[in-house]
């Protein structure tokens, strides 16, 4: 019995962590979704280049990383001669 109540109590404790986990990486990328021109992702990521090398860096740089290069992803694909042409 005290087995499966432990048992139960990590697997709650685990999913509670992950719940977590994932909510503050969607807070991160709501923040970061103000950033969308090539300039001011570029200057963000060299802030967060800046921190990792002065070992100041946060555990969340390769989250904030690629949240970052997928809003330059998103910008470069939104600023395609191809979709221009169309009129997208």
């Amino acid at each position: 019995m005290t087995t499966s109540t432990a048992l139960w109590t990590t697997v709650k404790d685990d999913l509670r962590e992950r719940r977590e986990q994932r909510a503050a990486a969607r807070r991160l990328r709501e923040d970061l979704s103000t950033y969308r021109t090539p300039t001011e992702i570029e200057d963000l990521l060299a802030m967060v280049d800046a921190q990792d090398a002065a070992g100041n860096g946060v555990a969340e740089a390769p989250l904030i990383r690629g949240i970052l290069n997928d809003n330059l992803q998103a910008y470069y694909h939104h600023q395609s001669p191809v979709r221009r042409a169309v009129g997208l």
